[in-house]
This record gives C-alpha cells, sequence and structure tokens, in this order.
C-alpha cells in the first residue's frame, strides 16, 4: 500500500485554515489630534499610527472611525500643501511687492514641490497679487524717490528680480537719467564744498557711476554740479 505524499499532506493541512487577511484590511482613522503649536492643524493616525498632519478646514469629510484610501490622502495632502504655499507666498508679500521670479525662488526654497509652486503662482496672479509689470514701475519710482540710479544700475536690479527685458525696456523708456543723476548728486555737494576742482570730479563721477550712470552723463553732472559747489563756496 503507498505511502501518502507529505507535500501534498502539507498543502491539504493549509486549506483547512483561512488565509491572511492583512492585505484586505481597510485603513481606518483611528484618530485626529490638534497640534500643540498650531491650533488650526491636526494630527491624523490611521490602523493606529501618525499618517500626515492637515488643515482642519480640508479634513471636514473625514472623521474619527472613518474608512480612508491611499488615493484619500495624497487628494487631501495636496490640497493641503497648495493652500499652506499659497498662504506663505502671501505672507511673504506682505513687507513689500513681489516679481513673479522672487516668490518662485521663495517657494522653491521652502521646498515645494514643482507642481505646487506652479499652481501657487498661478493662483496669485489670478488674484492681482503678482503683476511683473506694476513691480517694475513701482521698483523704478522707489527708487528714484529714495535712492537714485542710473539706467544701467535699474535694469541689472530688474533683471536680478527676474523681470523680462521687454518689460525693464518699456519702464526705463520714460526714466529722467539727467534728472535722476542730480537728485543723486545733490544731498553730496555740501560735503564736498572745501574740494579743489579735481578732487571734486573725482568724487562726483566716481559717486555716479557706482550707482549706475553712463559715464558721459556723469561728466555732464559734475560740470552743472561744479557751477553750483562754486557758487555756493564763495
Amino acid at each position: 500500500m503507498s505511502q501518502p505524499n507529505r507535500l501534498q499532506k502539507s498543502e491539504d493541512q493549509k486549506s483547512f485554515f483561512p488565509k491572511n487577511t492583512t492585505d484586505n484590511m481597510q485603513d481606518v482613522i483611528t484618530a485626529i489630534t490638534v497640534q500643540r503649536k498650531n491650533k488650526d492643524r491636526l494630527n491624523v493616525f490611521v490602523n493606529h499610527q501618525y499618517t500626515f498632519s492637515i488643515h482642519r478646514q480640508h479634513l471636514t469629510a473625514f472623521k474619527q472611525g472613518d474608512i480612508i484610501t491611499p488615493a484619500d490622502i495624497d487628494r487631501l495632502k495636496n490640497a493641503d500643501e497648495t493652500d499652506t504655499a499659497y498662504f506663505r507666498a502671501l505672507y511673504f508679500l506682505k513687507f513689500r511687492p513681489r516679481s513673479r521670479y522672487e516668490i518662485q525662488r521663495y517657494l522653491k526654497d521652502k521646498k515645494f514641490l514643482p507642481e505646487t509652486v506652479t499652481d501657487t503662482i498661478r493662483r496669485l496672479e489670478d488674484a492681482g497679487y503678482i503683476n511683473d509689470n506694476d513691480f517694475a514701475r513701482l521698483w523704478v519710482e522707489n527708487r528714484m524717490r529714495s535712492k537714485p540710479k542710473g539706467i544701467v544700475a535699474l535694469r541689472e536690479e530688474l533683471r536680478e528680480k527676474g523681470i523680462a527685458s521687454e518689460i525693464i525696456q518699456t519702464v526705463l523708456a520714460d526714466l529722467d537719467e539727467k534728472q535722476a543723476a542730480w537728485d543723486a548728486v545733490r544731498p553730496k555737494l555740501r560735503h564736498w564744498n572745501t574740494l579743489e576742482k579735481e578732487e571734486f570730479k573725482k568724487k562726483a563721477i566716481g559717486y555716479l557711476m557706482r550707482r549706475g550712470f553712463r559715464y558721459s552723463l556723469c561728466c555732464e553732472i559734475f560740470d552743472q554740479a561744479w557751477t553750483e559747489h562754486i557758487a555756493t563756496r564763495y
């Protein structure tokens, strides 16, 4: 009489036991707690393990005991990150107007995902918080009021802010650079009151060139400044 195959017997025994159902378990929100430092943010625990944090406004459709899928979690986290990026950008704009490039760089430095940065920039532009044309004009106006600079310097500053060349050209087209140069040098005249002409020339032209004015214009302003300097000296 043949002996039963041990391997076959082992397989038959397995059939009497239910298969492991761990893979079929549904993910359940087992706890939702409020963060200590920010009462508007919640910590979400799934299957008794911390899984993610989120602003409370995005969790209104879920409560403790609800089933939640990986797709649900991804959707919630994406919505939360988008809003977080948006409000971070608004805070950054609180201190002064910013160019599109400045906001992009700020959000990238904060480690937001590229698609989140793109969506946030679009949202800010739609709301009127970002406008490179307005930013460039305001930048030049502020410079002319506080620290007048030449076209060379202003063009470089706007480039560093990521402003497009055509916008820079348009904004600087109406600039009265000669008046700006005179406004820049006038406050310095009283400090140079005792200087002789060559030293005065060196000071005036050097100062204006460091502020981005053309050499030919610097020489022209020097002649005008020296005349006024002589008039106030005697």
